[in-house]
């Protein structure tokens, strides 16, 4: 009877032996993760399984992700001003009177003297544009007096002036007396380079009634005996 106990515990102790070696093996058996489930797609009701997700290694921290660098445009090369090429410019644009008409509006509208306003017309007039200085010349035909011409004279006699300068100067010069206007129709005459030298010429001959061509000397000979007869 005490044999049969015996082999009896020797049997339970084999299976509780096997059970449990069973179990070690089972144990250190691979692990298996579920997949994760995906979020419901856009039709209610289905979902769509994930992949697998990476296993992360216990002792390697997992680096973050590095924000991808902007790629370098290259610049164009500023280009430095200098100034030797703004410097001419507003030297030129000094030389101008810009206000030239409000100028000559104050100067011929003040209360000073007439030879006060013939000074300041003289002085401005370098400084105008051609069409400031005909009007400048409109102006000094009305104010300079006869005794005065000389100046204006000289000014009618610069073959660098504009037509139109020029133009009032001469129909001005027309109505000064024989002793002023015609030798300076001789000398504007002679000049080669003076825009209204012909015209000159052509109002010499129909004053005096002769015609020396480019004889200069007979002209002057001629004048000067033509003034003595014929006084102002």
């Amino acid at each position: 009877m005490r044999s049969k106990i015996v082999i009896a515990a020797g049997v339970v102790l084999g299976i509780v032996a096997v059970g449990v070696g069973v179990g070690l093996l089972a144990g250190h058996g691979p692990r298996f993760t579920p997949p994760a489930v995906a979020q419901a797609g856009t039709d209610a009701g289905t979902q769509v399984p994930a992949g697998p997700t990476p296993e992360t290694h216990p002792f390697r921290p997992v680096q973050p992700a590095q924000a991808e660098a902007p790629p370098i445009v290259p610049m164009e090369p500023v280009v430095a001003m200098q100034p030797s090429n703004v410097a001419p410019a507003m030297t030129n644009a000094s030389n101008v009177d810009t206000n030239w008409e409000d100028e000559i509006d104050d100067i011929v509208g003040s209360d000073d003297p007439d030879t006060n306003k013939v000074q300041q017309l003289y002085a401005l007039f370098p400084k105008l544009p051609p069409d400031g200085q005909e009007e400048v010349a409109q102006h000094l035909s009305n104010l300079v007096e006869d005794e005065d011409y000389a100046p204006l004279a000289a000014m009618a006699k610069d073959d660098k002036l504009s037509d139109g300068v020029l133009d009032e100067l001469l129909a001005d010069a027309l109505n000064r007396p024989n002793s002023l206007k015609l030798p300076l129709l001789l000398d504007i005459a002679s000049d080669p380079n003076h825009a209204k030298s012909d015209e000159a010429k052509d109002l010499l001959e129909l004053y005096l009634g002769e015609d020396y061509g480019n004889d200069w000397n007979a002209w002057g000979q001629h004048l000067t005996n033509w003034l003595q007869q014929n006084p102002d």
